[in-house]
């Protein structure tokens, strides 16, 4: 068996003819076909059994192109959309290209950053496409690596992540059990800093931020803040930024010759963020507090301009006129809020609500020979959790949920939440099972390796090991649910959500399948007043 052909996650790979489409659109926006121009086709043939294929494998080296350059930092401001796709850790990252897996959202741009956009340009080829051969997108995705969840030998992540630490990225600080404070979820405002590129990997390629160097989230929810002996509603504002963005774009000591280092000094990042409570009472100010996380190793004061009138401050993150190190990182949350009564009009309700989860169940295991490794998270109105924490295990990724066949778990996970009477909370559970995919992360191969036959080969030997070892990562779907508050009148009320997602098509025999229903949370919601 020389070569085997059966990934789909390598869409890229297999499903596009190795010619580049040429077209006289006038793109207002950059257009996807850009991501081809001066790229050479690199052919192999996959055989499997009794079927050949000549397929292009030239999209995956590289697989990100810089829409500008790769020293270049690219700014992006607006919501985090949920229509497309909501906050959720990839089960379809390719681990030539990783160490762990990424997590990514979309961003709506708000209109200073709609240049941002692309255009999808379809081969016309495609009999699929009737009506047209170009479609603007209206969003824009964000990854970066989560830095938890792996357990595959020869990569640097395991030992840490198989105690429930992460190993740096985007959960850098990270113990055991922690909450996961800094990723966004759905009606969040971020502002957005990092590296603007082509995802070619996906055809038609679209322009994303990847990776990201530093992500501010201006929540949609407010905290209950204590100020002197006093309780305030404030808008939570967390900053996270750190030059480990992933394989290919780290400040990491002894990395491999073609990995780019992240100069974070060179700049100092400032942006405004908005308190998004009203006012209780005109002469209020607007004032602020200070939170350093687990991980934060940014030893200048941060510097602040508010603006009470309009209820804003400018955040100056000096790194280059302080001269922080490189490595450095920066992990702090900024509360915002008016120094009058409780920081919000009287006449203002916010509700307090304790959330409860009992209990999270599998229907089914597509595993039939072995157990199961499960990789769950937990997105609780933006403040998320790896559930494999809680196995009570030394090891969470090899014992616990990490490898079994138990299709129960009680869950004892209480988190309180405020919520304004005309807003709305997220829940969702998430995760995948991992498979021949997860043998080989964090053995890196370059980007922007040749098309040779050494490259070919190598190649070739990953994707036996993917066969061997179970084939894709299996994706579980999405168990989530928005609440609104007007919804929930009683004193408490009891809610179990069961997976959706769309159909997960694998080469392997038995290995496609539907994940609705896969697996169920139950929880409970409490109106505490």
């Amino acid at each position: 068996m020389k070569y085997i052909f059966f990934l789909p996650f390598f869409i890229c790979t297999l499903c596009l003819n190795s010619q580049t489409v040429k077209h006289n659109y006038q793109c207002i926006y950059h257009c996807s076909d850009e991501a081809e121009q001066s790229c050479i086709p690199c052919l192999d043939t996959f055989n499997f059994l009794w079927i050949e294929k000549v397929k292009n494998i030239s999209l995956l080296f590289p697989e990100w192109r810089p829409v500008v350059a790769y020293d270049s930092i690219t700014i992006l401001e607006g919501l985090v959309d949920h229509q497309k796709k909501v906050p959720s850790v990839s089960a379809e990252d390719l681990p030539l290209f990783h160490y762990t897996h990424d997590i990514t959202w979309n961003v709506i741009p708000d209109q200073d950053y709609r240049y941002l956009l692309s255009y999808k340009i379809y081969d016309k080829q495609d009999e699929t496409i009737k009506k047209y051969d170009t479609a603007v997108n209206h969003t824009i995705r964000v990854e970066w690596e989560t830095g938890l969840a792996q357990s595959n030998d020869g990569n640097c992540c395991s030992e840490l992540n198989c105690q429930g630490k992460s190993c740096g990225f985007f959960s850098a600080g990270h113990q055991r059990k922690d909450t996961i404070w800094n990723w966004p979820t759905i009606g969040d405002w971020v502002h957005v800093e990092g590296l603007w590129v082509w995802d070619r990997g996906h055809p038609p390629a679209e322009v994303e931020i990847h990776p990201a160097r530093l992500v501010a989230t201006q929540r949609a929810l407010p905290e209950k803040i204590k100020i002197d002996d006093s309780y305030k509603f404030a808008t939570r504002i967390d900053i996270f930024a750190s030059g480990d963005g992933g394989a290919f774009n780290n400040n990491r000591p002894n990395s491999l010759t073609f990995v780019r280092p992240v100069k974070m000094s060179s700049k100092d990042y400032v942006f405004i963020v908005k308190h998004t409570l009203p006012k209780p009472s005109p002469d209020a100010v607007l004032k602020y507090i200070m939170k350093t996380h687990k991980g934060n190793s940014f030893t200048a004061d941060v510097k602040f301009t508010t603006h009470s009138d309009e209820g804003t401050v400018t955040i100056n993150i000096p790194w280059k006129t302080s001269a922080i190190n490189d490595t450095a990182i920066f992990a702090q949350t900024c509360y915002l809020y008016w120094d009058k009564g409780s920081g919000v009009p009287e006449n203002y309700p916010i509700h307090t609500y304790n959330i409860r989860f009992n209990q999270l169940r599998f229907d089914h295991f597509n595993e039939f020979l072995s157990k199961a490794e499960i990789r769950m998270f937990l997105d609780v109105a933006g403040n998320f959790f790896f559930l494999n924490d809680f196995s009570k295990t030394k090891d969470i990724l090899n014992q616990g949920m990490g490898k079994t066949r138990k299709k129960k778990w009680n869950l004892d996970i209480e988190y309180t939440i405020y919520v304004p009477e005309d807003k709305q909370f997220h829940i969702m559970a998430h995760g995948f099972e991992a498979d021949g995919m997860d043998k080989f992360f964090g053995h890196i191969t370059d980007n922007h390796s040749p098309c040779t036959p050494i490259i070919k080969k190598e190649l070739n030997r990953n994707l036996i090991r993917v066969f061997l070892g179970g084939c894709l990562d299996e994706l579980l779907g999405n168990a989530g649910r928005l609440h609104h508050s007007k919804e929930l009148n009683e004193k408490q009320a009891d809610f179990i959500l069961f997976s959706k997602g769309d159909y997960h098509y694998d080469e392997c025999p038995c290995a496609s399948f539907s994940p609705n229903n896969i697996f169920s949370i139950n929880y409970s919601v409490k109106k505490i007043e």
